[in-house]
């Protein structure tokens, strides 16, 4: 299951919830999965795109820019949210099992990080520290969730609150080590904070020039100096897209608004995180909306509008992509 999806979001936070009353399971690292012979004979050098999915708790790879089926990796305990590190990396948040997955580039766990303190559900890397961000969408016992830095990517982690957020998802950092990273209230409202590098308090950022319903991915864009921020309910409707935000002195504006669209020419349901690749966005249709299959896309970007790619052979409940070139 998603924690974000939104057909099953109070249930699958009064399960959050359950677990946490009966010490939520800690697990191991998964084994790692042996690259397919059809992947083995593929150069390394290539860039991939890795999408979890909590729904069948495995990790599928595909090729870019076709999105070829590479391998399906299994052993995860609900995989959620991705973000790249360095020399092609990919670390996995595990939702309930409370633990961060580190992939290489040829799909094997090669690590993983403890998370004791609460449910992660996205992370973010900083390539000029190496230090890894992890957003705590929750803490047992229903309390606030958190920011957990985890310096050189390894534990323990230093924990970070913004005042005003109670539930914390997904996070981008830019080109000067600060950390941009979404959320809500406990009220429900969308939230945008930031992580000044060197800082030791977030801040709230406000937004202007529309509204932002509902957190997806966020990442800076160093082609447009702004930040990517997505919305699962773009509109307030049951529809995905995503924003540029230019950043002055602890406020942003919407500039940009990318609208986003299924194969067939309908709204995409659910995207709950994407990431920007040489001028494509890649992402995931979590179809809980029921008009369609599930299905991972390549849309032209910041135009949007039409996927120039896709494929719905493998995802359930697609939730975070990343991309990995070594």
């Amino acid at each position: 299951m998603s924690f974000t999806g939104k057909l099953t979001r109070s249930a699958i936070i009064s399960a959050i919830l359950m677990l946490a009353g009966c010490n939520a399971m800690q697990t191991q690292a998964a084994m790692p999965a042996a690259p397919s012979a059809e992947r083995a004979n593929k150069s390394y050098s290539e860039a991939w795109v890795f999408v979890s999915d909590p729904g069948t708790d495995e990790v599928y790879i595909y090729s870019l820019p076709k999105l070829d089926l590479l391998e399906v990796d299994e052993g995860f305990t609900q995989p959620q949210g991705e973000c790249s590190g360095n020399d092609g990396d990919v670390w996995v948040t595990g939702g309930s099992a409370k633990t961060i997955y580190k992939l290489s580039h040829s799909g094997e766990i090669i690590g993983h990080l403890s998370d004791t303190s609460g449910y992660p559900d996205g992370c973010a890397y900083d390539p000029k520290t190496g230090n890894l961000a992890v957003m705590n969408l929750l803490a047992p016992n229903s309390k606030s969730g958190a920011l957990l830095i985890y310096p050189h990517a390894s534990g323990p982690p230093k924990i970070y609150y913004n005042k005003d957020q109670f539930f914390y998802n997904f996070g981008g950092y830019d080109s000067s080590g600060d950390l941009f990273f979404d959320g809500r209230s406990a009220q429900g409202v969308f939230m945008l904070a930031e992580l000044p590098a060197n800082s030791a308090e977030a801040k709230t950022i406000s937004v202007s020039g529309g509204t932002i319903y509902y957190p997806g991915m966020v990442q800076w864009d160093t082609a447009s100096s702004r930040l990517i921020v997505g919305d699962q309910r773009c509109a307030n409707e049951a529809a995905s897209c995503v924003y540029q935000l230019s950043i002055d002195d602890g406020a942003g504006a919407i500039k940009v608004q990318t609208k986003l669209n299924t194969s067939t020419g309908g709204s995409v349901c659910d995207m709950i995180q994407g990431v920007l690749w040489n001028g494509r966005l890649i992402g995931s249709n979590f179809d809980f909306c029921g008009s369609e299959a599930s299905a991972t896309y390549v849309w032209p970007y910041p135009t949007g509008g039409q996927p120039t790619a896709h494929r719905s052979t493998s995802d359930s409940e697609p939730f975070g992509v990343a991309i990995s070139a070594e």
